[in-house]
């Protein structure tokens, strides 16, 4: 039995935050009272709910009608500088001011089209697409990743020094040494007998400007022997002749061997002091040598999956260990310490694997990814791996404390309506406790169209959520990153430009923010649920953010309409910052936050859905903080 009709309150203390997120999967009778069923370019922040900053582009001035194939930011500990670079077209371009210039020796290197992966390490940028020859970069200089090897051999003669100290037949080769003192494998060899001659070499081979050599090391075998030791060194690329008249007690050490190049890889990461790589020709991840990202040894990989289907396609980083990820099936490659033969593959208990490389992120000790499963490879959202140690050793590794869940379950029907094809181009990036996730939405789509944004930030305000999704519509995105604490994306469409961003302005560069968030279809305080109410009054507290309106559309009952629209004026009062003359116009505050009991008429039902909106207008928005419900009991009915 009711005790009273009139005037009951929901909550009947404090007031509803939606700030949990889209929850679409469940009927939005059932879902929380903080999450929404329906949302669009909203973010949550400390408990409230609003407009999505806008977007503006960093380059006026296109690069040319290209998709972005990668977009970096590279830092250099010395002087703490950052350079922001991209690729376009199959080349490489770096940011100064707001132009993207291309840099001389990385034009046409890549094919347009082939998106690019990338690492940092020893203040290069080692960059792959998967197809060609990996490059590294420092200083607007773009070089070969790996040391190559000569592949020419020299002219060797006896010099015209009288009293050489050569005697026999002996054997030349030459070595190419990066400025890092790193240096390749020998090249050919080259054969001559000498009679107490020395040794004349000529066509010493030099590199491309592309290898970043700086010197060559000269090699020489004794009389009859197979060892080649050193014996000189010419510290430039360019000289062609060289003498060699040391004796065999005078040797230096002994040619380097195993001086691997990295395979064309896609996928990168750093970890442990090492470069860790997928090589799609065979399937491996193979890695390098510690502090040395240039060399990768011939036993310096793993199999993991099965060598068939299942292979490997992503690299991530958890705890103390590199995550692989299969098509079918995740792997943990746990490392107590930097020696590989100490190392330990666990699978990972998940029915996921995951085909997208440039879509793993970290946040809160977990490991987000875009997650697949059965034979096909189908996308069915993002899962994370979690564990129940921080570090732990190899006794916990077993596979029971391992695993992942699926995160997104509770906006399935958004993330099913993205597309299998493309989850390999996702991409993802965290900034300041949030995720931004670019993807293929509709499979009318042909690149990137949708994002969605995923709030981990709201676990430290205790609420239920722990996590929140939203999805947004208006930016086209490939790629990003964040320069100079801002935050940035390349299109994934020909349009040939970078866009910074979570601006003050709501507008994506001029255009309009379709921004809105419905509630969840509320039948208030239990006692009442199966009764008839008059929702009579919407008790608010939201910020009056400019000289515009706010639009608050209700309905009741499930209605599947439009519901019926009224507007809230969000004008602080005052002098409008932006707008005010100093001088001319009155100083007044006005009011940053208002808490208002807003009359909405007379609406009959059992339960009660709102949507605040900013009206899809260019530079407007709204952001609700909490609210609560004033009505009255009819009957049950």
């Amino acid at each position: 039995m009711v005790k009273s009709r009139f005037q009951h309150m929901y909550p009947p203390n404090g007031r509803i935050n939606i700030d949990g997120g889209m929850n679409n999967k469940f009927a939005r009778t059932e879902i929380l009272d903080s999450e929404s069923p329906d949302c669009l370019n909203v973010i949550y922040d400390e408990g409230s709910v609003g407009t999505r900053g806008g977007t503006t582009v960093l380059n006026t001035a296109s690069v040319g009608t290209f998709a972005c194939d990668g977009l970096f930011t590279k830092h250099n500990n010395t002087d703490v500088s950052e350079s922001m670079v991209a690729w376009f077209g199959g080349t490489l371009y770096q940011l100064s001011g707001t132009t993207f210039n291309a840099v001389a020796s990385g034009t046409s290197i890549y094919t347009a089209g082939q998106r690019v992966g990338a690492a940092e390490y020893e203040n290069y940028l080692f960059m792959g697409n998967g197809g060609s020859i990996p490059y590294k970069y420092k200083d607007g200089e773009l070089t070969r990743h790996g040391i190559y090897p000569p592949t020419e051999t020299m002219t060797v003669s006896n010099a015209t020094t009288a009293g050489g100290v050569l005697s026999g037949v002996y054997s030349y080769k030459v070595t190419y040494v990066n400025s890092n003192l790193v240096e390749s494998d020998v090249g050919p060899a080259t054969t001559f007998t000498f009679a107490n001659q020395n040794g004349y070499l000529t066509s010493i081979p030099t590199a491309p400007q592309s290898f970043g050599v700086n010197s060559r090391r000269i090699y020489r075998t004794d009389a009859g022997d197979e060892l080649f030791y050193r014996v000189g060194e010419i510290a430039d690329n360019s000289t062609t002749t060289y003498e060699d008249g040391l004796s065999s007690s005078a040797v230096g050490s002994l040619a380097p061997s195993d001086q691997g190049v990295p395979p064309n890889y896609k996928t990168i990461i750093t970890h442990q002091s090492r470069l860790f790589v997928i090589d799609p020709s065979d399937d491996t991840v193979k890695y390098s040598e510690i502090a040395n990202p240039y060399v990768f040894k011939a036993l310096s990989f793993r199999y993991l999956g099965d060598k068939t289907f299942d292979i490997p396609l992503t690299l991530g980083v958890f705890d103390n260990a590199v995550v692989v990820g299969c098509r079918q099936s995740h792997w943990l490659i746990y490392m107590p310490d930097a020696d590989d033969t100490n190392w330990v593959d666990v699978k990972i208990i998940t029915p996921y694997g995951s085909k997208s490389p440039f879509c793993n992120f970290k946040y809160n000790n977990k490991l987000m990814f875009a997650a697949t499963e059965d034979i096909g490879g189908d996308f069915v959202g993002f899962a994370a791996i979690t564990g129940n140690a921080v570090e732990p050793d190899v006794t916990l590794l077993s596979r029971a404390t391992l695993g992942s869940d699926l995160k997104s379950n509770k906006i399935e029907t958004e993330t099913s309506d993205y597309k299998d094809s493309l989850a390999e181009g996702f991409s993802a990036i965290v900034h300041k406790n949030r995720a931004y996730i670019a993807a293929a939405k509709t499979v009318s789509a042909t690149y990137n169209n949708r994002m969605l944004y995923f709030d981990f930030s709201i676990e430290n305000l205790g609420r239920k959520n722990k996590f929140a999704w939203a999805p947004w519509s208006g930016i086209n995105a490939n790629d990003f990153t964040v320069y100079n604490d801002k935050l940035y994306y390349s299109c994934s469409d020909t349009c040939g430009q970078v866009f910074e961003m979570n601006t003050s302005s709501y507008n994506d560069n001029g255009n309009p923010i379709d921004s809105y968030v419905w509630t969840k279809e509320f039948s208030c305080n239990p006692v009442h649920e199966a009764w008839t109410k008059d929702f009579r009054w919407i008790n608010m507290f939201y910020e009056l953010s400019g000289a515009w309106f706010m639009g608050i559309t209700v309905r009741v009952d499930s209605d599947k309409g439009g519901g019926s629209t009224t507007q809230v004026s969000l004008d602080p009062g005052g002098s409008l910052y932006g707008t005010m003359i100093w001088g001319q116009d009155p100083y007044d505050a006005g009011r940053q936050e208002f808490e208002n009991k807003f009359s909405i008429g007379t609406y009959r039902g059992k339960r009660i859905q709102i949507k605040f909106d900013n009206q899809n207008t260019v530079n407007q928005n709204f952001k609700v903080i909490g609210l609560s419900l004033t009505y009255n009991v009819r009957g049950l009915r």
